[in-house]
């Protein structure tokens, strides 16, 4: 059977450039949206959005702009906001359009295209805060802010707890309990049930994720902090005896820390 790579990664506010779910997966046949006046009716085909655009995007003035793979995303720049509209990308024309029941509800001129967790919008850059993303290797913090970072000896148990809570979920099919361990940024940027939505396409390898539980976990590099941000790569064993590498994301909120993102290999 095929692997999927999941990998889905979020930051915490517009200032730390960090993307948030990767879900590599099949790509699925659109839907299509139906609109129009009493006298008339027409079916508007959504677009494939390409996976460099996937996630959401926060401008430097505040604004945000989301583009998801089903074909649907939102924007809010200034008093306006827009939300579950169709999504057309034209890399030819350089724009991104947006309508909602075959009408024109907006768009945006592509200065630059995404390199990494960047791009460029009506002039203003734009950095993912969460979202979608093919791009392994890109998708890491530009700033070098660093701070303390606590021992493998403090981080053991919570990684540990996320494993296994992640693993739980997997099994059973519903992410509502996971939902509410994640970070206030995460939960920021989808509901449960959308989190839910998202992982369900790996429900049917979730073998190839299932916990060893009496394996131990493994730190493959020292712990970093940057933009108060904490990242932890490491591996645990699969009730196959094989390692699954992991990136998991942490910010503090409260005192303790909370999932921003996470990346399995299986």
């Amino acid at each position: 059977m095929k692997s999927l790579t999941l990998n889905f990664l979020t930051r915490r506010n517009s200032r730390l450039d960090f993307s948030c779910v990767i879900l590599i997966l099949l790509v699925l046949v659109l839907g299509c949206n139906d609109g129009g006046d009493s006298g008339s009716s027409s079916e508007t085909a959504k677009k494939i959005v390409p996976p460099a655009y996937i996630g959401v995007w926060t401008g430097q003035d505040g604004s945000t702009v989301t583009l998801r793979n089903d074909g649907s995303g939102d924007y809010k720049s200034g008093g306006k906001s827009v939300s579950g509209a169709t999504v057309e990308i034209d890399e030819a024309a350089k724009e991104i359009r947006f309508t909602l029941l075959g009408f024109d509800s907006g768009k945006y001129k592509i200065d630059q295209v995404p390199a990494g967790n960047k791009m460029k919008l009506d002039g203003m850059e734009y950095r993912r805060t969460a979202g979608f993303s093919t791009e392994d290797s890109e998708n890491k913090p530009d700033s070098t802010k660093s701070g303390e970072v606590p021992t493998e000896d403090e981080l053991r148990p919570i990684v540990s707890k996320t494993i296994q809570d992640f693993d739980n979920a997997l099994q059973q099919g519903d992410f509502g309990d996971f939902y509410s361990t994640i970070s206030e940024m995460w939960q920021s940027q989808m509901t449960a049930a959308e989190l839910d939505k998202a992982f369900a396409p790996i429900s049917a390898q979730k073998n190839n994720y299932k916990l060893k539980t009496d394996a131990p976990l493994t730190f493959s590099s020292v712990p970093t902090l940057k933009d108060d941000v904490l990242e932890i790569n490491g591996g645990y064993q699969n009730i196959k005896g094989k390692n699954i590498p992991f990136r998991l994301r942490y910010v503090k909120e409260n005192a303790d820390w909370k999932l921003l993102g996470i990346q399995l290999n299986p």
